[in-house]
């Protein structure tokens, strides 16, 4: 097992330990969304709310189609109100984190803890924040492994060359 994996094993666990304590306190479950559930759902007529909570210069190279940034849902929750929320960054933590938030807010709101690294080892597609295809993807940290066919960056492109 890689560093990396073993951050995400650790990471997953935490937060897992974290949630059973609320639920033992009484508070809002946070759901989690798997991959497979979120890309039927992406493809489903009733498309959720995807916010992309990682940083600026995370989101300046790649995002899962269709995300929008978190402070753009922030800036237009009242036209959003209603649908079902599913927060990711890289990992999900900061997802399960913002989820937490909204769900104790009385917002459908899932974490979908494979976040990013889980929809690109399922290969799936990914966009620049133009919409266009890319195969770029910001890991956060470089000991977290892409499959092979997405590269990895630490800053966006420079499609000028400069």
């Amino acid at each position: 097992m890689s560093l990396g994996d073993g951050i995400i094993r650790l990471c997953d666990a935490g937060f897992g330990t974290i949630e059973a304590v609320r639920r033992l306190l009484g508070r809002p479950k946070v759901e989690t969304i798997a991959t497979s559930e979120l890309q039927a759902a992406m493809s489903s007529g009733d498309s959720p709310v995807l916010i992309d909570v990682r940083s600026d210069s995370e989101r300046a190279v790649s995002r899962i189609p269709g995300a929008i940034a978190q402070q753009e849902y922030e800036d237009h929750t009242e036209e959003l109100a209603g649908r079902r929320v599913v927060a990711y960054c890289t990992v999900g933590g900061r997802s399960y984190l913002f989820a937490r938030k909204l769900a104790a807010g009385g917002v459908d709101a899932v974490n979908y803890r494979d976040s990013i690294l889980g929809w690109c080892r399922a290969g799936l597609p990914l966009e620049s924040p133009d919409g266009k295809a890319t195969n770029e993807v910001h890991p956060y940290w470089r000991i977290f492994h892409v499959p092979d066919e997405y590269e990895m960056k630490t800053e966006p492109s420079n499609e000028q060359g400069d």
